[in-house]
């Protein structure tokens, strides 16, 4: 691998796969479509607070690991660009995977609480485009409110 400076940030150079990449075709088969739309139980393998390339918005990713029924071990992406339009659905997901904020600027600094989190999700697909959607833990709930107990 050469370092020298090829005008990207890294100093690597790629040029070697540029033949090849301008024959290749673009992926058609969604890499997802094997794990059948459904609810499953999973681990927060990673979640972090980054920026989107194309524009440099906020955006939260997570990276879920699949730990049953079905589908074990499977690995499963989400993420969530933060607007004003849409605090209230990453409010929403924080709360479901059991992180409560006061403010959300605390979240660049507290949202690695929440790797190795067990969580329940549904994986819905719509009009060929995958979505997953937090769930309620009922579990995890009830031990929340039992930490909240006076006595």
């Amino acid at each position: 691998m050469s370092t020298q400076n090829t005008g990207d940030p890294l100093g690597i150079d790629l040029s070697r796969f540029d033949q090849e990449f301008a024959k290749a075709g673009a992926a058609e088969e969604d890499y997802y479509s094997d794990i059948p739309d459904g609810t499953y139980e999973g681990v927060i393998e990673d979640a972090h607070v980054t920026e989107t390339v194309s524009t440099g918005r906020p955006v939260v990713l997570w990276t879920l690991r699949i730990t049953g029924p079905q589908a074990l071990n499977r690995v499963l992406h989400r993420n969530l660009v933060i607007t004003e339009k849409t605090l209230a659905w990453l409010k929403d997901d924080l709360s479901k995977c059991g992180l409560a904020l006061e403010k959300i600027s605390d979240l660049p600094r507290r949202i690695g609480e929440l790797n190795g989190r067990a969580v329940s999700f549904d994986k819905k697909t719509k009009d060929g485009r995958m979505n997953l959607y937090f769930r309620w833990n009922k579990r995890k709930s009830e031990e929340i409110a039992d930490d909240n107990l006076p006595f």
